[in-house]
Order: C-alpha cells, then structure tokens, then sequence
C-alpha cells in the first residue's frame, strides 16, 4: 500500500475526546503518583512514638507498626519473604505481570522521570536549557529518593535534621549517594534495559504464566488491515465489515509487522480497513519500545499505556475503545477460563502451606 510508505510524525499528547464524550480518569498515572508518595511518607509515619517502619541495623530492632522483630526473629522475616514470593508467583499467573506495569520501582521511578522529561520538553523552547533542567530535576529526585531508602534504615529525623552540612555516618553517606545514583542512572538512562537484561523477574515470569493468563493483546480480527483514514467513519460493525477470519488477521498483522521480508501491503479502500489508524501511538507511548500489534512479547510489562493511547484515539476518531485488551489468549479463542490449572494449584498450595506454617509458627 503506497500511503503505508510515508513517513507520519505521531503526537504522542492524549487525543481529545469526541465531542460529547468526557474524557476518562487516567487511573494508572493516579496509581503511580499515590504508590511514589507512600514510599515517600512511610518514613515519616510515627508509631507510639517511633518511627513506624525501621529497619535499625545498628540497634539490631526491626519496627514494623508496633511490632518489633530481633535478630533471634529473622527466621519470621524469611517467611515473610518466602510468603510474599509465592504470593507473587500466584499473582502473576492470575493477573499477569501487574507487579512489573504498577508496583515495580524501576516502572514508577521510569515512569516519573518521563514525566519530568516531557513536561520540560514541553515548557522550555531551548534544547539545552531544557537538557540541564531536566539533569538537575532528576538529580533532586533521585538525591531525595536515597535519603528516603536510608530512611527506612536509619531514622529519618537524624538524617534529615537542622543541621547543614549533615552529620551522616560514613555507611548512611555511601548507601545515599549509592542508591541516588542507581536511582538517576536506571530511570534516566538504562529504563527498559533494566528489565529485559537485569531483573530476574523478568526472565522467570513465563514460566508462571498459562494460556488462561491475561496480557496486552492487540485484536487482530478487528483493526486488521490498518491504515490511516478520516475520522467519523464508524468501527468495522459498524460499518457492516466484521471481524477478518483469525488467519487472515493473523497475516495481514505479520506483514504490517516484516514489510521487509513479506512485502508492502495491497491497497484497501476505506471501508475495508480494519479500527486500527495505524498512528503509531501505542508504539510512541511503550516504556519498552515495543508494537503489540506484533503479537505478544515476552518483554511487555503489562502496564497498559498502549492501551490507553489507543483509547483515547479511538475516541477521537469516534470509533468503539477496546482495541487493544488486557485480556488472556483463552479469551480471545473464546475458550472458557479456567481457574483449576496445575501452575495455579501450585501457586496456591505453596501459599497457604506457608501461611500455615508461619501461623502455626506464631501462634
């Protein structure tokens, strides 16, 4: 298809709502925002007195709410541990990567660096200005992020006194410094690279996953084949076209993805065309760089900004949302869900094995 070989430049801004339509509360950057100010404040909560969470290596105490852990308690902290692993393995094969896409600090610090960047990029017209304030932003986020690790390790109070320059031992100064710079460098820098060759949840998550587990999918059946058309035109039902059949959506979706090795598409009218405009935002907005139009990838975290860049397109153009999914395959092939599988019996069991044991333990 000729028109498949220019070149679109994609606003990666949200599109605005149809006319009538309001537009949607963006969950997932709420989520973010509440998740990066709990880490914050957890420091700073007071229990009888206390800070209510503090590890205190010196002291060899551990403060969690009230309750107060010694070094002859590890064997409870290992069981915590040992129970909040299960629980993630279950976690993940019922929910998918949600840990990864939500609750990971790689994802919430990537993400808030982002967020600075753009917002920079957006209200400061000079390259290189907008370079060094945005270096300098980071550097103050990052700088207070070690403190608040440290925080958790040594009371918060003391290494946030009235004094200046700090009076930090030579350990607080070096984890400060250390986890600042980690901080600046992985969110800054090295974003997904972290998770595709360092974390070693990422490597293992496939093996906790089942055809019954949800992922973001691209509907092929529907946006197959793409292409760029004038808005107000209505969705394939709409129109009357209907869904492709799973092996010509399948095709037309692999040839969109390998132009080099499949060849350029044929030309289609625009009642042909499947929902998808081919703008290229839920490619512009991945964390990870990736096309979920391509199919699934390992390498998807699952954290729903595709989704939500379609939507908001989808609207704008006053076609149905929905597109893209956060669904399972078994869905899809409208198989139904299963949730008596062998890796979910084995989550599950592993899991409450533990709980018993850790009651029974404390009990």
């Amino acid at each position: 298809m000729s028109d498949r070989l220019t070149l679109h430049l994609v606003d990666t801004s949200p599109a605005p709502p149809a006319p009538g339509q309001r537009a949607p509360l963006r969950w997932r950057p709420l989520l973010s925002a509440l998740l990066l100010a709990g880490f914050y404040a957890l420091p700073w909560l007071r229990w009888d007195g206390r800070q209510a969470l503090l590890f205190d290596l010196t002291a060899r105490r551990f403060d969690l709410f009230g309750w107060t852990l010694w070094p002859q308690d590890v064997g409870l902290l290992l069981g915590l541990a040992a129970v909040l692993g299960a629980a993630l393995v279950l976690l993940t094969n019922l929910a998918g990567r949600v840990w990864c896409g939500y609750g990971c600090p790689q994802t919430l610090w990537s993400r808030l660096f982002r967020w600075i960047e753009q917002g920079i990029a957006r209200r400061v017209p000079s390259a290189g200005v907008a370079r060094a304030i945005k270096h300098l932003a980071w550097m103050l986020v990052a700088a207070w992020t070690g403190i608040t690790f440290v925080g958790f390790f040594s009371p918060i109070h003391g290494l946030v006194g009235a004094s200046w320059p700090p009076a930090w031992s030579g350990w607080e100064t070096f984890w400060v410094v250390f986890y600042a710079a980690a901080t600046w460098g992985n969110a800054g820098f090295l974003r997904e690279h972290v998770c595709r060759e360092l974390c070693p949840y990422a490597r293992l998550h496939g093996r906790f996953c089942d055809s019954d587990t949800p992922r973001m999918q691209y509907l092929a059946r529907r946006g197959e084949p793409r292409g760029p058309r004038a808005p107000g035109l209505g969705g394939v039902e709409a129109r009357g076209r209907g869904l492709l059949d799973p092996t010509s959506a399948s095709d037309y979706a692999f040839r969109a993805a390998h132009e080099d090795i499949a060849g350029p598409m044929p030309h289609f009218s625009a009642d042909r065309l499947g929902d998808c405009l081919d703008c290229g935002a839920c490619v512009s907005v991945c964390p990870m760089a990736l096309d979920v139009r391509a199919g699934p990838h390992a390498d998807c975290i699952g954290c729903g900004d595709c989704q939500d860049a379609c939507d908001a397109r989808m609207r704008a153009a006053q076609f149905p949302i929905g597109l893209i999914q956060y669904t399972s395959v078994a869905a899809i092939q409208q198989r139904p869900a299963r949730w008596l599988r062998p890796r979910t019996l084995a989550a599950a069991g592993t899991l409450l094995a533990l709980l018993g044991i850790g009651l029974h333990h404390v009990s």
